[in-house]
């Protein structure tokens, strides 16, 4: 493969997805996996990549990256790489590199998923009055509990996307029900601070909810990581951890609704995440959508406001994509 080339690609602390951009309907191919702890740098790891598809040249790099971008550059909290957006246009010898937040890809990607099960269903409906994704200008917010909890939106506006990059995972938790906040008092003890949404929408959260399940309900805490509290949930095995489960799809749908009142995001919410992703028929019959409609004098609005469920396998590599495409020269 001789032709300029744009790489793309959605570097976590353990992977680095790598991926050729490209157009709809299928916007990305070639992709690689590598870990990040076989290479020393960022630049090993593409200069890899790219030998391993014979490409000469890149016209354009974009890569979304779970870390803080300053000035161009950003260091991974949760592997040993650090990227500097001058050293990758010095090593390319191209203008076009981007860096974007993990996040800011996922609402990037929004723009092109597809619910069309005839052209492959990127989607699973989780509620709401309309069935399809809007074609027009539309307004759309996204979330997804994983080790942390992502938010962003996205917004199109005369054929242009405009992506919100938020931090509303560490917006604070407002509980809805007595229960709720006798978790919220549990979690202020145990951690003296205020408590975001994010310190029970993750894969720590399900911990924190557990343990202040058995607090409340006076068991003993066995210590239970996770993934376990997930299985047990899901088989019904153990009452407090299918509690727990059950209590935080609620409190997701809760969150996802205040998403779409902050955003005005009239026209679909979107889950994303590993947790939501492993567990697709437990959300959908979870309460998810009664905290989402639960919005007092609001109620009403919410219940025609679409949710789907992103079942997409990459959608950092198809943002990075459609962001990329949209700075190319047409």
């Amino acid at each position: 493969m001789t032709e300029p080339s744009i790489l793309i690609a959605d570097i976590g602390g353990t992977n680095a997805r790598f991926a050729l951009g490209g157009d709809a309907p299928q916007f990305f191919h070639h992709a690689q996996t590598l870990e990040a702890v076989e290479f020393e740098n960022v630049i090993d790891a593409i200069d890899t990549y790219l030998r391993s598809h014979n490409i000469q040249q890149v016209s354009a790099i974009s890569l979304a990256v779970a870390g803080p971008i300053r000035d161009g550059k950003v260091s991974f909290p949760n592997n040993h790489w650090s990227i500097d957006s001058d050293a990758l246009v010095a090593r390319y010898q191209t203008e076009q590199v981007s860096l974007l937040n993990d996040w800011e890809a996922i609402s990037y990607s929004l723009s092109g998923l597809n619910d069309s099960s005839a052209a492959g269903n990127d989607l699973i409906d989780i509620g709401g009055a309309w069935p399809r994704l809007p074609d027009n200008d539309y307004t759309l917010g996204a979330l997804g509990p994983g080790s942390g909890l992502g938010m962003s939106g996205l917004l199109r506006r005369d054929g242009k996307l405009i992506p919100l990059v938020t931090e509303g995972g560490h917006a604070g938790f407002s509980p809805e029900n007595q229960l709720q906040g006798e978790i919220l008092n549990y979690l202020h003890q145990k951690f003296d601070d205020r408590i975001s949404r994010e310190r029970l929408l993750s894969g720590p959260g399900l911990v924190n909810i557990h343990e202040a399940l058995c607090e409340i309900h006076g068991q003993e805490n066995p210590g239970l990581i996770a993934a376990d509290i997930a299985v047990a949930g899901i088989n019904k095995t153990d009452p407090i951890c299918e509690e727990t489960f059950d209590l935080f799809f609620e409190v997701l749908g809760q969150v996802a609704g205040d998403i779409a009142l902050a955003l005005g995001a009239d026209d679909g919410i979107f889950i994303g995440g590993g947790i939501c992703q492993r567990y697709p028929t437990q959300l959908a019959e979870s309460k998810f959508r009664k905290g989402f409609e639960n919005k007092g004098r609001h109620s009403h609005l919410m219940k025609d406001i679409p949710t789907w469920l992103i079942t997409h396998k990459n959608p950092g590599l198809l943002g990075a994509s459609v962001f990329a495409r949209s700075k190319m020269p047409r």
